[in-house]
């Protein structure tokens, strides 16, 4: 039997036929994770490994893996993994794109309704005040129709928010160098409505948004981040938004993730989320089986399945 070895505690039962062929270890319910020194005696029996974008696997997790085989990422983003040190390894990572593109796409969203149409804000001053209130003309929100939509980063998940944005009438420019249309970041900056984020972290996109950037986006628009918290400068962010910059931003991911500031938590002018775009149940099993069909590809199969993010380097 193969030993399947879990970062975090999740009821299998709803995936139990597709975990056929597999021993599995995961942390108790309560707390739900390993400790760090219960984590690393776990990883030193297992044959593979699923982790969430919480857990860290760095050397040190990969020295205590002896006999790793594979390893899952629940999600589309593995930047807590280093890639290279399980490419030396000869160690498989798996992702899950698939399975977060239209939850992901629904919460981008579900943010931009939120921010350009004021339901926060709105929300927040009904329950206080108790009384709907008579202002006739508000300029503090924007209709979609006819609007431009910026999206940076035109994978699988940024092509599903332009669909979506489309029907609501939008019209959609790209920052993608993979994409034979894109314009680049500056343009898009200075002439969408509303910037989203979608592409992966890396590096080279830390505060890929920063002051500069932030200042050539019209006074009126929007940013949207449900990539990673990095690639925003968030002291930046803070003080286009209190100066005016820009007008608002919904952000579900944040640059000190788990924490949130204060500094965000305060401006009437962000809606904001807690990293949740695919924080569903159903969301989370068709992940689980998009990693565990790749698993089963591995261990079955002896091949590496499309979801393989260091499959070239494991090839070459």
């Amino acid at each position: 039997m193969t030993r399947l070895g879990f970062s975090h505690y999740v009821p299998l039962d709803p995936i139990a036929d597709q975990l056929e062929g597999f021993t599995l270890i995961q942390p108790p319910q309560n707390p739900g994770t390993f400790s760090e020194e219960q984590l690393h005696e776990v990883l030193g029996s297992v044959d593979g490994f699923v982790c969430m974008a919480d857990t860290p696997f760095t050397v040190r997790e990969f020295e205590a893996a002896k006999k790793l085989r594979f390893l899952g990422n629940l999600g589309s983003g593995f930047n807590n993994i280093d890639v290279t040190e399980a490419s030396r390894r000869g160690i498989p990572v798996l992702n899950t794109p698939v399975a977060v593109v239209n939850p992901t796409a629904e919460l981008t969203m579900t943010l931009l309704l939120g921010v350009c149409r004021g339901l926060v804000r709105y929300d927040r001053t009904l329950r206080i005040d108790g009384i709907c209130p008579r202002e006739l003309l508000s300029y503090k929100d924007m209709t979609l129709s006819g609007k431009v939509l910026g999206i940076v980063g035109y994978g699988r998940i940024g092509k599903r928010v332009a669909e979506l944005a489309q029907a609501f009438g939008m019209y959609i420019i790209v920052c993608d160098s993979h994409h034979c249309g894109s314009l680049s970041l500056d343009e898009v900056l200075m002439q969408a409505d509303v910037v989203s984020l979608h592409l992966p972290y890396r590096a080279q996109n830390h505060h890929l948004i920063d002051a500069r950037a932030l200042s050539l986006m019209k006074s009126s628009a929007y940013l949207l981040n449900v990539a990673r918290g990095p690639i925003v400068d968030e002291q930046a962010l803070v003080q286009a938004l209190q100066d005016g910059v820009i007008r608002a931003a919904a952000l579900d991911v944040h640059e000190f993730e788990p924490a949130v500031s204060e500094r965000i938590r305060s401006l009437a002018n962000v809606v904001i989320t807690p990293h949740i775009s695919t924080n569903l149940a159903e969301a989370r099993y068709a992940m689980l089986t998009e990693l565990i069909e790749g698993m089963h590809s591995i261990v079955d199969a002896q091949t590496l399945p499309a979801n393989t993010v260091n499959k070239k380097e494991l090839t070459q």
